[in-house]
């Protein structure tokens, strides 16, 4: 005999599978009805407002490449995020950052200077016509010269020899002047971050699948309201959170109240003692990586260099503090110093913004030309590197370069 329920029971079990039913059905419509349009006014607003597109902008733009290791696909016009800065964001057809997605010709019918640099000289948090790069654009269209900005964060001297060597040989590009914006980043960047192969090859290393989890958060928040706000809560506690540690932090140093602290003080303890640029004062930092990575570094330049002069186009070179400098060194011998010799001894023409920014009390400077809670300089940071970069190129030597100053 087989086992089995008593059929009363399985009456009553069956009785109960029917009424769930027949009550959640309309549930599960109404749930559908929701989700359908949810997704619907999702698509809406991608469409018709920039509400959407502001919160989370698709990243599409910034792509790899074999040559350079990574930059901008040509011809586009979107929206960016830096932190709280949402700004309009276009590159022109050789995938520089520029004022419009223009087409830009081989050849120039006048002069033409080429900027290389990384998130600095691209403009983090700003479109193109706020950067230094812009600024100086319009201060020399007047006199028929074009302005190039080939930067692009986290970018280095061996991505600037390799990017340029790339525009002359496979896009034809001409230019008359090559400007490299020399980060103290930079140095961090040549001895942690990028490889070369036995053949000195460098090495691009492929893109990593994303992770399943991942891609199925990014469906609901770029297609779900929902989905959005969601993720917009999350990013927000995650926000505060690290708002308040950095509070606890400052309180816990200063020995201060959490409720007293100033925004200067928030805004040196955000910027300093950062990895990347601690290394011209902090002795371990300069023995993990910085000796390594200034040598690269030079390396690099003096490669860029050699393949500029057979061409007989003019390089300079131009280095700017970082907040750790700003405060904490001032001189920046193993950078400044450095820096500042290399190019006597080459003959290049040297541009120390250093004085600009080291020139004054350096908490102002900080809160007037920086953005808050970031060591990328804001409207007002990129002017007077613009300003200060224009006096001093045109006082160089570069006549036909030179201008009464920034715009």
């Amino acid at each position: 005999m087989v086992s089995g329920c008593a059929p009363g029971v399985l009456n009553y079990s069956m009785g109960l599978f029917v009424k769930l039913k027949f009550r959640l059905k309309p549930v599960l419509i109404i749930v559908l009805i929701i989700l359908v349009m949810d997704v619907a006014l999702a698509q809406i607003l991608r469409r018709t407002t920039d509400i959407w597109g502001a919160s989370f902008p698709n990243m599409d733009h910034r792509i790899r490449s074999q040559d350079f290791h990574h930059g901008f696909a040509p011809g586009r016009q979107v929206r960016e995020r830096w932190g709280r800065l949402v700004y309009s964001f276009a590159t022109n057809s050789l995938g520089f950052k520029d004022r419009s997605p223009r087409a830009v010709m081989a050849r120039a019918t006048g002069k033409r200077l080429l900027l290389l640099g990384d998130s600095f000289t691209e403009g983090a948090g700003y479109s193109f016509a706020k950067t230094f790069a812009g600024h100086i654009q319009r201060s020399l269209a007047p006199k028929n010269i074009e302005v190039l900005n080939a930067g692009v964060g986290s970018y280095a001297p061996i991505i600037y020899d390799l990017k340029t060597r790339y525009l002359v040989e496979k896009a034809g590009l001409k230019f008359d002047h090559v400007v490299v914006f020399l980060d103290v980043s930079d140095i961090f960047d040549e001895a942690r971050n990028y490889r070369v192969d036995p053949g000195g090859n460098l090495i691009v290393p492929p893109k990593m699948p994303e992770k399943t989890s991942h891609v199925i958060g990014h469906f609901l928040r770029d297609n779900s309201l929902l989905g959005r706000m969601i993720t917009l809560i999350r990013d927000q506690i995650g926000a505060g959170r690290k708002a308040i540690k950095l509070r606890l932090r400052v309180a816990k140093e200063s020995g201060g109240s959490i409720f007293k602290i100033s925004d200067a003080e928030l805004q040196i303890y955000a910027t300093t003692e950062k990895s990347a640029s601690k290394w011209t004062y902090d002795d371990v930092a300069w023995r993990e990586y910085g000796i390594e990575g200034r040598q690269k570094a030079a390396d690099r330049l003096d490669r860029l260099l050699r393949y500029l002069q057979r061409m007989d186009v003019p390089m300079t070179l131009a280095v700017y503090p970082w907040p750790d400098q700003i405060l904490f060194d001032p001189e920046a011998p193993r950078h400044l110093g450095f820096w500042r010799q290399w190019a006597a001894v080459r003959g290049v023409q040297f541009i120390d913004l250093f004085a600009a920014y080291t020139d004054g009390a350096s908490v102002d400077t900080l809160m007037r030309y920086f953005i808050p809670g970031d060591f990328h300089w804001n409207e007002k940071g990129h002017a007077l590197t613009a300003e200060v970069f224009l006096k001093q190129f045109g006082e160089g030597g570069n006549h036909e370069f030179s201008t009464s100053g920034s715009d």
